[in-house]
């Protein structure tokens, strides 16, 4: 493990490390972490990615480079028994499970509680109502969507991360506290909705299939679909956001008129391959 200059945390870039890293909770009698992820989606590159992993024992924070360690060793920890705090982990657990089939374990879902005592609002937010902590990082958005894939990390984005799990633990004990006026019955539903708190709510759909509306007739959602699939292969190879070859609604256009002719900015071999995609749409149209 490399000790970071700034002696904040320890950088693990590693399998080894990380084993070497749950060993020693395991030795120390640790079972309760607190975590959070920063990833990539669509923004700078292709895809969703998970980018780092930010972790506190309530002594040392570590920072995870989820680029460099493998996806089984990172499977083996994510999945494994000892208990993590987060804030929301429904888009996490979302994406590990799109973009390595990990489903996360053993998670306390502090916003679980939130909701139980009428809670709504972000993080920074309860950090306010529960620990009067005010004047936390204004840009916290900015940094949010900043290129978490580029090595290496800065300054600023590694003091962003430590803080996303610094006050999880206070936040954790103040929420407890906070339900013991809750009814048997109200706590029962806590408990059930934090043992599924990390599952899918919904079956994983495709973005195309998220761009559909009620109101879209099935020729236009053929067009979509096809138009979508090239998009989508354009991007992959060029390793662009797939809005960066053409953004949403301008696709939905494209659906709505069954002509591609908006985007002859694009290269030959492209526009050949939506051409070739004409052939598979009129093939489909025949069989409404």
């Amino acid at each position: 493990m490399e000790k970071n200059i700034n002696s904040r945390y320890e950088l693990i870039e590693n399998d080894k490390d990380l084993v070497l890293l749950q060993k020693k909770w395991e030795d120390d009698g640790i079972t309760l972490i607190s975590m959070d992820f920063e990833g990539e989606f669509n923004l700078h590159v292709y895809g969703e990615h998970l980018c780092l992993i930010q972790l506190y024992d309530k002594k040392n924070y570590y920072l995870v480079d989820a680029l460099k360690v493998s996806k089984p060793a990172l499977k083996v920890f994510l999945e494994s028994k000892i208990q993590k705090i987060m804030f929301d982990c429904s888009s996490d657990s979302t994406l590990v499970r799109r973009e390595s089939g990990i489903i996360l374990n053993n998670i306390f879902d502090i916003r679980v509680l939130a909701k139980a005592i009428g809670y709504y609002g972000n993080l920074a937010g309860l950090i306010v109502r529960n620990l009067k902590i005010e004047n936390l990082d204004n840009n916290k958005k900015q940094k949010q969507k900043s290129n978490w894939m580029k090595r290496p990390l800065s300054p600023e984005q590694l003091l962003y991360a430590l803080d996303d799990v610094k006050y999880l633990f206070d936040l954790k004990e103040s929420l407890e506290e906070e339900i013991k006026i809750l009814s048997d019955k109200e706590i029962k539903d806590i408990n059930f909705r934090m043992s599924n708190c990390a599952k899918p709510k919904h079956k994983d759909t495709l973005e195309w299939e998220r761009l559909c509306s009620r109101r879209m007739n099935k020729r236009t959602k053929i067009y979509l679909r096809e138009y979508w699939f090239v998009r989508d292969r354009i991007a992959q190879r060029r390793n662009k956001p797939a809005s960066f070859i053409i953004d949403k609604k301008t696709l939905i256009k494209m659906a709505e008129e069954e002509s591609y002719n908006r985007v002859n900015y694009l290269r030959k071999k492209e526009l050949d391959e939506f051409k070739e995609a004409e052939n598979k749409i009129h093939q489909a149209l025949t069989k409404i």
